[in-house]
């Protein structure tokens, strides 16, 4: 079983410099799994980004008032379209961990970010030792393999 991080759908799904290699592992890897939060950090940042080019939003107040103004319609396509990748590839959800503690845990003992600290103690309680992300950070979790591309 194969944590996937937000980075790795985000490139797997946008065409970036690591859309090919992204794209290749998911499609040649399964038991893939992710979390609900790892869901909405992709939906959040592929939106914002779409409607930055699109729009010129340029910060957070200005996305979250196009949304206000005009929801999600303009990204309904791109939305259905990602939710249709991750089920054609068979990615399951896994149970986020809602024990504050070991999140806290983990983001101290680990220098990590909030939201990453999340994610690994989300692998830590479902037995999950190995991840994929281009986010190095999590190279200095003891319990985590970072997966090789």
């Amino acid at each position: 079983m194969i944590f996937i991080d937000t980075n790795i759908f985000y490139n797997a799904f946008f065409d970036t410099k690591f859309s090919d290699s992204a794209r290749r592992f998911i499609d040649k890897n399964h038991k893939l799994v992710t979390s609900s939060t790892v869901i909405n950090e992709l939906i959040l940042v592929s939106v914002r980004d779409l409607c930055e080019e699109r729009y010129g939003t340029k910060n957070h107040t200005s996305f979250k008032r196009f949304i206000v103004d005009n929801g999600y319609g303009p990204f309904e396509k791109e939305i259905d379209a990602i939710f249709r990748f991750l089920d054609a590839r068979c990615v399951s959800l896994v149970p986020v961990n809602d024990d504050m503690n070991h999140w806290r845990e983990t983001m101290l003992k680990y220098r990590l970010l909030p939201y990453d600290a999340l994610i690994a103690s989300t692998c830590f309680s479902n037995e999950i030792m190995k991840i994929a992300t281009f986010d190095r950070d999590f190279r200095r979790v003891d319990f985590l393999e970072v997966v090789e591309f």
